[in-house]
């Protein structure tokens, strides 16, 4: 529980403010001071420096009687406030304060943790993440301790997950752009994921992922002949195909070249389907020769499907999407294997499913900030802290589906709170029933490619009109340069504001087209967050070297926007040659 239902009174200070007071067990407390108000709120004040950024989202533990959200606002007229109440209790009196209605940019939340994520989802995004200000009002940390803890939980998560989505973009910009682009004649000719809702209504599942206990229980999967829908991802396939162990689905969803590595030589002549999205290596999509089942991660490939796309994204690691996929073809129970999440034996991955040529060491794995958790069986175990943050997404899934069985079989790594711990040969003794079909192929009646051809053509317009924007903010800038320089205070205010005019027209076109959205993000990004024309008073060395930094993100976006449409059209005749 991130909140707490105590009874309350408003009351005057002596210095004429409003204040708090709660009855905390057994005590009432006051939020502030009764006697001066006005110093708790210049104390409040005096966290944040006195930089008024527009782009400054502020997020506010305790909103008491809103003083202090007043003053705040006072100083910052136009910025996002975001204010958690701890006090379930003032909810209806918050909600009847006619300012706080009034002020559309002041969001005031008093919720449980599932509903406060959501709220994060739509008020502070990645773009935001490093203009956000945590600050505690008055004495709530020492007031709500219990409180406080498991809501900064929910938030070290939260902002966790947002970073790793941003650099995850930064890093994988371009990669993004050339898996969806190049997998566009594939998708057409696949089957989404939503066809294959419940096809396994309460079948056991096996998800087989690649960490250092797979091979200590791997061989037992022998004994299974169809009678378990066994799912691999690409770092394992070899392994089960080694040991003839045949999967029912392949999983795989990394970007990175590596991904055809693991499976090259082997998905050749393999007739399993391919569990893929937009994202994954083409290199996988175009050699593997069986059946393609796709899911989403982007409005993009919804708009070729003509339908929202079940999203299996989730989590961060394959092993995650493999789990949900599970999920909705209704499989119960779903059986983890080789899933440590931890660096079992000082390994990061079974020597049986290891890259090929790896020739990484512990020494090169471990960090000065991993941490040990609960161990399978007991004890602790190292882990990173991505591989812990995997662990939370799968509990976090867990939690969500209580009305499945999650059971985990692997021999080693941490515990996944809410699995039942079983050694694989009980499990399969216990589970194991009657043989299950192949996944088969399902007709789909949408014509998924004249989908592609059109939406291909509305990407190709947008991408046009940004050049033509980012041609017009670089001549923009040249002015800028010379205005600034003959002190030519109003056209530099003029040029300023189309500037900032153009970024939300770039951002706007940008946003609507996830295909050029992913390959852009890094400069997009740079704009939105870095753009520093708005300094005070620079001085013209300083404003020179603004502008060249502004025109030179200007030149990289037309560069990578002639990039996306080369590969557009190459796209749009492959379409057209495989009618």
């Amino acid at each position: 529980m991130i909140t707490d239902e105590l009874e309350f009174q408003i009351e005057k200070t002596k210095d004429g403010y409003e204040i708090l007071r709660i009855n905390k067990d057994n005590k009432w407390i006051y939020i502030g001071s009764k006697y001066n108000m006005k110093s708790e709120i210049d104390k409040f004040l005096k966290k944040i420096d006195g930089n008024n950024d527009k782009d400054r989202i502020f997020l506010i533990y305790g909103f008491a009687t809103g003083e202090h959200i007043k003053a705040l606002r006072k100083n910052f007229k136009n910025n996002k406030i975001l204010v958690f109440e701890p006090n379930r209790k003032l909810k209806d009196y918050i909600n009847s304060i006619e300012w706080i209605i009034k002020d559309k940019d002041l969001k005031i939340l008093c919720c449980e943790k599932d509903e406060l994520i959501n709220n994060m989802l739509n008020y502070i995004q990645e773009f935001e993440l490093d203009y956000t200000n945590f600050l505690f009002f008055s004495n709530y940390s020492n007031l709500y301790i219990k409180e406080v803890k498991e809501f900064l939980e929910q938030l070290k998560f939260y902002f966790a997950e947002l970073r790793i989505t941003r650099n995850t973009k930064m890093f994988f910009s371009v990669r993004w752009f050339e898996t969806l682009i190049r997998n566009i004649p594939y998708i057409v000719n696949g089957t989404p994921i939503n066809l294959y809702e419940n096809i396994y209504k309460n079948k056991p599942a096996i998800i087989v992922s690649a960490g250092p206990s797979l091979e200590k229980n791997i061989v037992q999967l022998k004994k299974l002949d169809n009678e378990m829908l066994i799912i691999s991802g690409g770092r394992t396939l070899r392994s089960l195909i080694d040991k003839e162990i045949k999967p029912q689905l392949l999983a795989v969803a990394d970007p990175g070249e590596i991904s055809y590595e693991l499976v090259k030589g082997y998905i050749e002549d393999l007739k399993i389907p391919l569990l893929f999205y937009e994202g994954t290596n083409e290199n996988v999509v175009i050699n593997h020769k069986g059946e393609k089942i796709f899911f989403s991660g982007n409005d993009f490939t919804d708009k070729i499907a003509g339908k929202s796309v079940v999203s299996l994204v989730a989590g961060g690691s394959v092993s995650h999407s493999m789990t949900r996929c599970a999920i909705f073809m209704g499989c119960n129970p779903i059986i983890f294997i080789g899933q440590d999440l931890a660096y079992t034996d000082d390994k990061k991955y079974s020597s049986i499913s290891d890259d090929r040529d790896n020739k990484e060491k512990f020494n090169d794995l471990k960090r000065e900030n991993d941490i040990f958790v609960e161990a399978v069986g007991g004890g602790k175990v190292r882990t990173g802290i991505d591989l812990n943050q995997f662990r939370i997404s799968f509990e976090k899934i867990i939690k969500e589906f209580p009305d499945i069985k999650f059971i985990n079989a692997t021999e080693g790594g941490a515990r996944i709170n809410g699995t039942i711990e079983m050694p694989l040969n009980e499990v399969i003794e216990k589970y194991k029933g009657k043989k299950i079909e192949p996944i088969e192929k399902f007709e789909y009646s949408i014509n998924m490619r004249k989908n592609a051809t059109e939406t291909l053509k509305e990407a190709k317009k947008a991408a046009q009109f940004i050049i033509k924007k980012s041609k017009r903010a670089l001549r923009y800038l040249d002015e800028l340069k010379t205005s600034y320089i003959v002190k030519n205070t109003s056209a530099v205010n003029s040029i300023l504001r189309n500037l900032d005019k153009i970024d939300e027209e770039i951002k706007e076109k940008y946003i609507g087209f996830e295909l050029i959205e992913s390959l852009l993000y890094p400069i997009i990004y740079e704009i939105l967050t870095a753009k520093s024309i708005n300094i005070k008073k620079p001085n013209v060395d300083e404003m020179n070297l603004i502008v060249e930094q502004n025109k030179k993100l200007y030149d990289e976006f037309l560069k990578g926007l002639e990039y996306a449409i080369t590969h557009i059209d190459e796209t749009l005749l492959k379409l057209q040659e495989n009618e």
